[in-house]
Formats: C-alpha cells, structure tokens, sequence
C-alpha cells in the first residue's frame, strides 16, 4: 500500500491552478529577498487553507496521463488532509509527524520520523505553505513573475533526493501567494501536476479532520 501511495505523495509536496499561468509571459524576478520577505509576511496570515485538487500523472508506461480528483485541506501547525474522491477513494493525514493513509480496505498508520523520505515529504508540503522552502536551504530556487502569477522553480540540493526528484515548480497567485499549481519532475522522467481551485482561506476548518493517533 505504501509504494502504491509515494507517487503522489512525492508530488504532494507538497502543500498547495495554474490553467491560466501557462499561456502567463514569466521574467526573472528582479528582487529576490524582497519577494522572500513578501512570502514569509503572508504565509504567517494563512492559519487554513480548503480547496479542491486535480492530480494529473504523465508517465512513460501510460498511453494517456491519470487523472485524480479531491479535496485538501490545511491547519496550522502543520497539519495535513487529502481526500481524493475520483476514480477512487483514498485518505492521506499528516499531523504532528504521524501519517495515516486509508483505502477502502485498509488503514496504515506510521510514526515519519523513522523514514527520511515522508519526513521529507512533510516539510515540502509544509515549506510550500509558509515559505521555508524557498529559502534556499534543501532548494536552489529561482523566481519568475508575470502580471498576476509567481513562479518558483527548486532544484534538490541533496544527491538522495535529485534521485528522485529533478525540479518542482510551484506558481502563487500575487493576490495570496498561495499556490496554484504544484509540477513535479522526476528524475525517471514522469511528470506530476497538482492543480488548486475553489480556494477558501482562514474559514473553520475542525481539528477532527487531522486526528492521527
């Protein structure tokens, strides 16, 4: 079950649509500390995030991409909830350094401290939320802006990680700087791109959603 889950957890980085920001004209960012600065500010405003999630996989053995659908949500400090709805129903938790994953016929709970990977896992999710992730510490990042849109590309700093990941490229919208768009590259040369819409900022979001024993 848990191999059947790292795909998308490697794109869940993860947390946080980017429809219009293909057809966007992106330039280099001209202050870089000053947008980090800008990130870190709003990041500390945003106590929940509800919105709903399009996963698209393209992989090389498939004719055509997998597509997902669901809902995410979001609570400080830290905490974690995707609910994909289609094609199939399936749960994944993460609070407090505990992870909890559900299918229909299954329940799988597990301490991420003792597996580098989902710990990684969890701070991308998290640093794509409140900004830690663009500072440059486990990613080389590089910004790019169009009118409305930032875009961030990171490249793994880590050999172990390049092994598994070769860029992630995370767009904001400048009204928030939340994401909208979350685009993994991996190394094998597949592609996953997580797409934000209906995005409900700082409402009532209950704890009972991230229960984790």
């Amino acid at each position: 079950m848990m191999k059947k889950h790292i795909p998308f957890l490697w794109l869940s980085l993860f947390v946080l649509t980017f429809c219009k920001g293909q057809s966007q004209n992106f330039t280099p960012v001209k202050d870089a500390a000053e947008l980090r600065s800008e990130l870190t500010a709003s990041s500390q405003k945003i106590e929940s995030i509800v919105c709903d999630f399009t996963q698209e996989k393209n992989m090389s053995m498939l004719a055509e991409k997998a597509v997902s659908k669901g809902k995410f949500y979001f609570k400080r400090e830290g905490r974690v909830r995707l609910e994909y709805q289609q094609p199939v129903k399936n749960l994944i938790v993460m609070n407090n350094g505990k992870m909890l994953m559900q299918d229909e016929k299954k329940t799988t709970q597990m301490d991420m401290h003792r597996s580098k990977v989902f710990q990684q896992l969890n701070n991308i999710i998290i640093g794509s939320i409140n900004g830690s992730l663009f500072a440059g510490k486990d990613f080389i990042p590089k910004f790019y802006e169009s009118n409305a849109l930032i875009k961030v590309e990171l490249t793994p700093v880590s050999k172990t990680l390049h092994n598994f990941i070769s860029t992630i490229v995370i767009v904001l919208d400048k009204k928030d700087f939340t994401a909208t768009r979350i685009e993994m590259n991996e190394a094998s040369g597949d592609n996953t791109v997580l797409l934000f819409s209906a995005k409900q900022i700082n409402g009532a979001v209950q704890d009972s959603l991230f229960a984790v024993k």
